[in-house]
């Protein structure tokens, strides 16, 4: 589902070229649960930025689902992303003035579903995370956790083949970081591929495969005995 070749990122900063991903190998099949774990400024947000087509590499291929992408317009890419890969944020990056429902439904605005529809398709993803009885509720009237729920149901919202969270559970305590962990995993066991960015251990333990990121490079990987 997801392939990625070689791949690099560069920034120029005055006269320096300051590399930030060293090529890339990546591979994810459909309905993987993949984290990668690396401290801060090893290139995972930029790895995520690249597999969810909000930013470009310097160099290297990518395709998602077969298709290369990286050389398709820019309103290409933003009509793939809106309908196979859904976000999750550290910060939630709920819009303030808009209800949860509102929120929810605003990725289907963009993908011109029709109102009653995406009215409808929104509550029943509330439901789906527990936020039904706050459909109404601003986000500024939730909990951290409750901010979350919301953020996950609005990245479904277009039924994404892909979702990808990064530090999902960064700015929530111990307890509803875990509650918030069991939902994408639920949500992966119903066979939607899942990737999550952490420089947390135990976050990281939430998926099959762990991908381990040191100066943007991928230098171990960890896949899970869940038998155990």
């Amino acid at each position: 589902m997801i392939r990625l070749v070689g791949v690099t990122k560069s920034y120029r900063v005055g006269d320096q070229v300051i590399p930030v991903l060293k090529g890339i190998d990546l591979e994810v099949g459909r309905g993987e649960f993949v984290t990668i774990m690396g401290p801060s400024g090893s290139g995972k947000s930029t790895l995520m930025h690249i597999v969810g087509l909000l930013d470009r590499p310097t160099s290297g291929d990518y395709e998602l689902n077969g298709q290369p992408v990286l050389h398709l317009p820019s309103n290409h890419l933003a009509r793939l992303r809106n309908q196979n890969i859904g976000f999750v944020f550290q910060n939630f990056h709920l819009i303030p003035r808009m209800s949860a429902l509102r929120n929810v439904e605003l990725p289907m605005v963009y993908a011109g579903v029709p109102r009653a529809r995406r009215r409808d398709r929104a509550m029943e993803l509330l439901e789906k995370v527990g936020m039904a009885n706050r459909a109404h509720h601003l986000p500024n009237e939730l909990s951290g956790g409750q901010r979350q729920r919301v953020a996950i149901a609005r990245a479904l919202a277009n039924d994404p083949a892909v979702l990808l969270a990064d530090e999902p559970t960064g700015a929530l305590d111990q307890q509803t970081g875990a509650e918030i962990l069991r939902l994408l995993q639920d949500l992966n066991a119903s066979g939607r591929t899942v990737m999550v960015i952490t420089h947390d251990p135990h976050v990281a333990r939430a998926g099959r495969r762990i991908l381990h990121m040191v100066d943007g490079e991928i230098v171990r990987e960890e896949v899970r005995d869940e038998s155990r």
